[in-house]
């Protein structure tokens, strides 16, 4: 039989062994001579080729080594480079310099052709990419490879710069040297110019401080009416009103008292650090507050809470008792009295007290004048009476010298009257008497050691000067403040004795300046009885009712006007202006927060001789006013971050005295994120260059050291530090979505600095890096030379809290009702409240002394009234009350309807844009043109200015006044309120029906204005919610009843608004209470309340539909974030993006599937899709399989609660959407656009089946979809559709691409890992490079085919515990961290595995744990013998809460039933507040609405997969430290941990576990031996 013959492939393999085992026995030359060969014979090959073969040649090349290369293991790719970069090596080191050198020549011209070929959008392409090669390149780079870079490029720079000719180097140091000087030759000029954008071009070399606009001279301008000094950037009237006030300084005093208080002995020394109490020595008042604030270690400063008051006791002391206070100056022998003093008043000396006390009884009249009094009486029954408006006999009025002897004091019986405001000293009595703080002597009582001589301090009767005539101003008076800030001032030849007090001294600025506030607030509250406020309408209502009705019955009281600074209706009102600038100009760019440094030197060379910054806050309070108007000059003037559109600061004092401002910058040119490193370091300088900065930021800008460094410091606050201190280094700085951006802080290895510092205490020294540093705009540091922390406002979400932040105002104590002494403090009294709760320091008092300003802004904010008509807000008296009602003033709108009459131009204008062209009369009334401005065109005579308007905020609850204010938002120039409420043409009777008509309501404008202006209350609003919940889910067969039982408590804060207003009706608040309820009820259900047996609310106008909530989104939000988002898309987003917008405007309709892995952008691309067709009003539906990856979309939604789908999908062969075309969910499926359904690859494809014939059905077409364009999204390797019980080949049949429509279905394909591609983020895109290895099933496996966990993937634990351990660790701690408690889980592929970790974990914290039984019943009677109730409490059924569950107060728990989706849905994560008996309080902790207070009550569970049914009866919630995989998919994890005890059994459970994370070193694994399985069905990725 002939032999076969061998196949080709036979041959072809023998040939190729054979060739191999030649070449092993080859020789080094035979091996050289053979490839020499081989290249003669290509090369000629090559030079016979035409160029068609010669490219096909390269095209078969290139793509067997593509194929290569797919195929090669990360190590082989490694070892390829490595081998290709040592052939490199070895060729160039072989070169000679003329080769080297050609052959770069070579190159450089073979990339200038290729790039001057290149199109410009290849160009920038080519640019983005080797930036971000280079970016990630260098982030890979150790710091040895990073340093060797850097000095490689040094050494380059170097050799080209050793290679320049003498011309050339001498030509680049000229061109350096000219650009230096010119920039010093600009900064010479004394013009704001000079340091335009000067942020983005620090140079330092130029001395900033120095120049004349910034610098401060010497406190040298002199008043030429009193003589104070003053700084010249300081305003003229400060210290006299302009020579208005003319007082007597207090004198100088005689020996030795001068001589302690000249610090030029030991003696004086010890003096003037204890003058306090020296003071208390002498005092003949004692001084007392509400609270005297004492904080540990040094304190710079004096600071009260609450209220002041000196008390007085008797002349003579209770028998047995020792004298005290004023009692010791009746002392007979005078070294008793020493004797005395120095023994009740410890740390004194007693030859010091002893000098004082001769002084006093020398020089002091009060003292003799009641030494006096007393020797004139021969009985004990009779009292001293000091009047409080005695003029001294013989002098002026307006004089204030030492009252003579008799002049003072009067000596009654004690049956004799007394007037209020007289100070009586009793002859024996036990009690304190309060002096009153309006008495000439309330100051000399309490300082005799200031006042020595007794002398008078402010009185009521003190007149003002004419400072021509000097002759007093009738009906003029000196305020008690002018009185107190002119005593505050320097002057020459002035001993100044009150500002060389030091400690005494700050304790009086902040006893005068709680004199001068009691003395407002003491007129305000005077005066409440006079003046009522009250709404005209209520008014004109009660007259109606009662013609003899008392007017002072009617009114809300007026108790702190917004006029008084800091009082609540001042900072709303501020903290809304705030808002306004939001509104019209953006976020703000920056904030800055200087705090004032006491070491300044133009503080230091103003202190006298012996004094610091400490002694004198007059000075420092001075001097930061100066700085913060020169910082504010120099962003606005100067614009040294570019032109400015507005600012508003605000002045806030530390706990321990010294003040700050917070300043909020909006610029014209709004900063970029890749400019934040031109303005803004958080890093070390260096010392060698720019020694001046350095040593400010070292001295002023490290924050702490504090943690484990410091325990103690002052940020610290349950171990840590609240600041969030140290930070993170990074190479580069990073966009944050938290607000602020994460600052570049190299490490050392990367060229940052470190310094060594010592602890407060000086106990050890730290090593101090990058992670402290407080950022810094080096410019502004190196001028101002204090602590001055610049941030960059990165997202509209740090708006709010910067706005409120900066107008908190100043510290308040909190506090409930209680007594004070003999006075109950009602919070409803807000004079009480706010003296009460007021904090009060030194520096603080004497800025508001000398009258310096706590807040400034620019441009102005007009606030503008709305009210209906006969609504707006008047004042009255008893005397007033009818001419008031008949013609009440004009207001600010009744004034605009009345320009709108008279002036064509104001027929164009919106309310809130007449402060910009017009100007308020407050005298006339009436709105008056500006006289000056930008000219406007078209409109002669009309000019423009930079004012703001902002109309007063109306709660929702005032429908009506709130419909009206939308109005007048959108209507320009109405005439009257009736030409308010006419459309059309057609006059309508209510606001509210004008806003139907002109389609404003049920529509973003009215929740824009509502979240930002208006003022939400507290209310039972979490109440209604839990009713609504239990009527829509809990079957309640006689709701009715519950209602008319709770009724009361759940309108209660309706009632309450209706008492304030004086127009309490019960059916009223019932109504209203019940639209609430209503509302909530259909957003759950769809339903009404009459389908559940309940009254209908009775309405004005329609309840809001499906197609109305649809077409209600914020139109400005969504061109805001097309605009902001559409830059953004990556080049294979855009493609879909156009692709699938085409579509619809096109109105072709097709069914697309988008197949996208985690980290390629789908949920970004997805939501800039339905904001893009949203905005043009048009509907788009946001759907998904799940309710937690519905929270991710915009306005998402499930799919089964949008489509009806059934829930038996499985077992129906055609199901159908219970929708009908009549229907309002047919409606708005009728104006639907396009449908996003996310995570389809979850759904069973019935129900895509189902969605197709319901549009068909719908759209009356025929076409696939209806003609809608529908947009499936998600990823093929998660877990599939979950069948009960099901085999892999159910699952794979379920599968959307089982479909019949999976072929008419459009394939489109995300892979750009974003991550990688914006943020050079090399550790997210190798992790998700092995995610979709993983979801694949490539990724390597051991012989059994498990997978492996290597250390490059993940971090593998060895036991369970370590496992907790990693994803919670100090658990007790951090339980109370709602963000540290929802950013991680423990994943398990079985409810097994979660149910025994969560148990587990959950006996580990420490605290009680209440338990919860469910009622469980069979629903028929008849099966109640075949299941007991103990055999319905074992059972563990998936998706029903266990029989019982243990809860503990701050467990994270999972819910498991949609109770008000998308907030509470099915999956969404909350952490328990209380625990009640029938009621758990939870925060949700996931989702769009995080943070938000909910009631979660039990509620009725039927399982539908049982062969009985039974109804349980229990909370829908479970443990959640734990959860299983397919529960998980959706959340988003910055740690996850993954239990593999039992592997995992499905397709995608291992790549859905995985994915959770964006990071492998945030993923923990617990395996056996560290191995599992991985279920992939190819078929489905196929």
């Amino acid at each position: 039989m002939p032999r076969k013959r061998k196949s080709n492939l036979s041959q072809s393999s023998n040939k190729a062994r054979t060739m191999k085992v030649a070449r092993l026995n080859e020789t080094f030359p035979q091996a050289e001579l053979r490839r020499l060969k081989q290249a003669e014979r290509e090369a000629a090959q090559r030079a016979a080729e035409t160029p068609e073969q010669s490219q096909d040649r390269r095209r078969q090349h290139a793509e067997y080594l593509a194929s290569q290369r797919a195929a090669e293991t990360p190590e082989q790719s490694q070892a390829r480079r490595q081998q290709n970069a040592e052939y490199l090596a070895s060729q160039r080191a072989s070169e000679t310099p003329e080769q080297s050198q050609d052959r770069r020549r070579q190159h450089a011209e073979y990339l200038a052709s290729q790039r001057a070929a290149e199109t410009p959008e290849q160009s920038q392409a080519r640019r983005q990419q080797n930036a971000e090669y280079l970016a990630s390149q260098r982030a890979s780079e150790t710091p040895e490879q990073s340093q060797a870079r850097r000095l490689q490029q040094a050494t380059y720079i170097g050799s080209q710069r050793a290679t320049e000719t003498v011309e050339a180097a001498e030509a680049r140091r000229r061109a350096v040297a000219e650009r230096a000087q010119q920039r010093r030759l600009i900064f010479t000029r004394n013009a704001w110019g000079v340091f335009d954008k000067a942020a983005f071009e620090y140079d330092e070399t130029l001395d900033y401080e120095s120049h004349k606009l910034i610098k401060i001279e010497a406190m040298n301008k002199e008043c030429r009416f009193c003589g104070a000094l003053k700084w010249k950037e300081e305003a003229a009237g400060m210290c006299c009103s302009g020579g208005k006030v003319v007082l007597p300084s207090i004198d100088e005093p005689v020996e030795p008292l001068k001589e302690l208080f000249s610090n030029e002995t030991d003696e004086s020394r010890r003096f003037l650090k204890n003058i306090r109490k020296y003071n208390t020595c002498f005092h003949m008042t004692s001084f007392g507050a509400d609270n005297i604030v004492s904080m540990p270690g040094f304190c710079p400063t004096f600071t009260i809470q609450g209220q002041i008051y000196h008390t007085i006791g008797s002349l003579l002391p209770a028998a047995n008792t020792q004298p005290k206070f004023l009692q010791v100056y009746f002392m007979g022998d005078e070294e008793a009295q020493v004797d005395r003093r120095s023994e009740y008043v410890p740390g004194v000396e007693r030859n010091t007290v002893q000098k004082i006390q001769k002084v006093l009884h020398d020089h002091n009249v009060l003292v003799r004048e009641f030494k006096m009094a007393k020797d004139r009486v021969t009985s004990d029954n009779y009292k001293v009476v000091i009047h409080p408006d005695r003029v001294p006999r013989g002098e002026h009025e307006r004089r204030f010298n030492a009252p003579t002897t008799n002049e003072i004091a009067a000596v009654v019986v004690s049956t004799e009257q007394t007037a209020s405001r007289d100070i009586v000293i009793q002859a024996h009595d036990g009690r304190l008497t309060r002096v009153p703080d309006t008495h000439r002597f309330y100051d000399a009582l309490e300082y005799p050691i200031i006042f020595w001589k007794g002398q008078e301090g402010y009185s009521f009767d003190i007149p003002q000067t004419n400072p021509v005539t000097k002759q007093p101003i009738p009906n003029k008076k000196v305020s008690c403040k002018d009185f107190y800030a002119y005593h505050m001032m320097v002057r020459r030849n002035n001993f100044n004795l009150l500002l060389r007090c030091r400690l005494l001294f700050l304790q009086f600025l902040v006893d005068m300046y709680v004199k001068v506030e009691s003395e407002r607030l003491r007129f305000i509250a005077l005066n409440q009885t006079k003046l009522r406020a009250e709404n005209y309408i209520h008014l004109q209502d009660a007259v109606r009712n009662d013609a003899d009705l008392d007017p002072n019955n009617l009114g809300q009281l007026v108790i702190l006007p917004s006029s008084f600074v800091n009082s609540p209706r001042y900072l709303h009102e501020y903290t809304q202006d705030a808002f306004t600038y939001v509104r019209n100009y953006g976020r703000p760019d920056l904030f800055i927060t200087m705090t004032c440094n006491p070491a300044w030197p133009e503080i230091t060379k103003e202190l006298i001789p012996g004094q610091n910054a400490t002694d004198r806050h007059d000075l420092t309070a001075r001097l930061f006013k100066i700085k913060v108007q020169k910082l504010v000059a120099l962003l606005t003037k100067g614009k040294i971050f570019g032109d400015m559109k507005c600012f508003m600061y605000s002045i806030e004092w530390q706990k321990r005295g010294l003040p700050h401002v917070h300043l909020l910058l909006w610029l014209t040119e709004k900063l970029r994120p890749n400019q934040i490193d031109e303005v803004i370091s958080a890093e070390i300088p260096n010392p060698e260059s720019d020694r001046k900065l350095y040593d400010t930021v070292t001295k002023n800008m490290i924050h702490g050291p504090c943690g484990a460094l410091n325990p103690s410091s002052p940020c610290m606050k349950e171990g840590k530090c609240t600041k969030k201190y140290p930070r993170a280094l990074l190479k580069d700085t990073q966009t944050n979505d938290k607000g602020y951006p994460l600052y570049r802080r190299r490490t050392p290895g990367d060229g940052g600095r470190t310094i060594t510092l010592k602890t407060r205490g000086g106990t050890q020294e730290v090593l101090v890096d990058n992670s402290w540093i407080v950022p810094y705009s080096p410019l502004l540091s190196k001028i101002y030379n204090c602590h001055l922390n610049v941030e960059f406002c990165n997202t509209v979400q740090a708006i709010k809290y910067i706005c409120k932040y900066i107008n908190k105002g100043s510290d308040q104590a909190i506090f409930n009702i209680r007594q004070q002494g003999n006075v109950n403090i009602d919070p409803r009294d807000e004079v009480q409240t706010y003296r009460a709760g007021r904090y009060v320091s030194s520096n603080e008092a004497a800025w508001r002394i000398l009258g310096l300003p706590l807040h400034e802004r620019h441009p102005t904010v007009t606030h503008l009234a709305v009210h209906l008509p006969n609504g707006q807000r008047i004042y009255f008296t008893e005397n007033n009350f009818r001419e008031r009602m008949a013609a009440p003033p004009k207001t600010t709108l009744t004034a605009f309807f009345l320009l709108c009459q008279n002036d064509a131009f104001a027929k164009t204008l919106l309310y809130v844009d007449v402060p910009r062209y017009y100007t308020w009369n407050v005298s006339s009334k009436e709105w008056k043109r500006r006289l000056q401005g930008t000219s406007v065109d078209g409109w002669p005579g009309v000019k423009a200015g930079d004012a703001l308007g902002r109309i007063y905020t109306v709660h929702v609850s005032n429908f009506e006044c709130y419909c009206l204010r939308m109005l007048l938002n959108v209507v320009q120039g109405p005439t009257s309120f009736l030409d308010l409420k006419t459309v059309n043409g057609q006059e309508l009777e209510t606001f509210r029906q004008a806003c139907e008509k002109l389609g404003l309501l049920e529509d973003d404008n009215h929740w824009d204005a509502t979240m930002e202006e208006a003022v939400l209350c507290r209310s039972p609003s979490q109440i209604r919610e839990l009713f609504a919940i239990l009527i829509c889910t809990c079957g309640l067969s006689n709701p009715l009843q519950l209602w008319d039982k709770y009724k009361s408590a759940l309108s209660e804060d309706i009632l309450h608004r209706f008492e304030r207003m004086d127009q309490v009706n019960n059916d009223l608040c019932f109504n209203e209470a019940l639209r609430h309820i209503e509302d909530k009820i259909i957003t759950i259900s769809g339903k009404k309340l009459s389908d559940f047996g309940m009254p209908t609310p009775e309405r004005r106008g329609e309840l809001s539909t499906d197609l109305i909530k649809e077409l209600s989104y914020d139109i400005a939000l969504l061109d805001a974030q097309v605009s902001e988002t559409e830059p953004r898309l990556l080049p294979e987003q855009k493609n879909i993006y156009n692709k699938i917008l085409q579509r619809v405007e096109l109105d072709k309709g097709g069914l697309f599937f988008l197949d996208a892995p985690g980290g390629t952008g789908k949920t970004f691309l997805l939501n800039l899709l339905l904001a893009k067709i949203r905005k043009d009003r048009k509907v788009a539906l946001a759907v998904a399989s799940s309710g937690i990856a519905a929270t991710l979309l915009s306005g998402g939604r499930t799919a089964h609660s949008v489509f009806k789908l059934p829930l038996n999908l499985a077992s129906e062969e055609t199901p159908t959407c219970n929708i009908s075309k009549s229907s309002a969910r047919g409606a708005l499926l009728q104006q639907c656009m396009l449908i996003v359904w996310d995570e389809c690859t979850m759904s069973h494809k019935r129900a895509i089946e189902a969605l197709d014939r319901c549009l068909q059905d719908i759209h009356s077409n025929r076409k696939l979809m209806g003609g809608v364009v529908v947009l499936l999204a998600g990823d093929f390797r998660q877990t599939l559709p979950v069948i009960e019980r099901g085999t892999a080949a159910d699952e794979i049949n379920a599968c959307l691409k089982a479909s019949y429509l999976w072929s008419k279905v459009e394939k489109l394909y995300l892979t750009t890992n974003m991550r990688v591609q914006l943020f050079s983020d090399v550790e997210s895109g190798a992790y998700a490079q092995k995610l979709l290895e993983i979801g694949e099933g490539h990724l390597n496996t051991d012989q059994e085919g498990m997978v492996l966990f290597t250390q490059q993937f993940c971090h593998a634990v060895e036991t369970e515990n370590e496992l907790i351990e990693q994803v919670f660790p100090n658990l007790q701690q951090n339980i109370l961290d709602e963000n540290w408690l929802c950013e991680r889980t423990i994943l398990a592929p079985k409810n097994e595995t979660v149910a025994k970790i969560n148990k587990k974990i959950l006996a580990e914290i420490y605290s009680e744990t209440s338990v919860y039984n469910s009622i469980d019943t069979v629903m028929s009677s008849d099966d109640t013998t075949s299941y007991p109730v103990e055999f319905l409490n074992s059972l563990e059924l998936s998706g029903v809460p266990s029989h019982k569950l243990e809860l503990k107060v701050g467990v994270p728990v999972l819910l498991m039933r949609n109770l008000d989706a998308p907030r509470l849905c099915n999956g969404t994560r909350l952490r328990v507040t209380e625990l009640g008996r029938h009621i758990v309080k939870a925060t949700i902790l996931t989702g769009e609405a995080k943070g938000d207070n909910v009631l979660i009550p039990r509620i009725p569970i039927i399982p539908n997969n049982l062969p009985f049914n039974f109804k349980r009866l229990q909370f829908p919630l479970k443990v959640a430290f734990s959860m299983t995989i397919n529960k998980s998919q959706g959340q988003t994890l910055k740690v996850a941990g993954l239990h593999l005890g039992t592997p995992c059994f499905s397709h995608g459970q291992l790549y859905v576990a995985c994915s959770r994370v964006s990071k492998a070193k945030n993923l923990h694994v617990y395996a056996e031996g560290k191995r599992s399985l991985n279920v992939v069905y190819r078929s489905i990725l196929q």
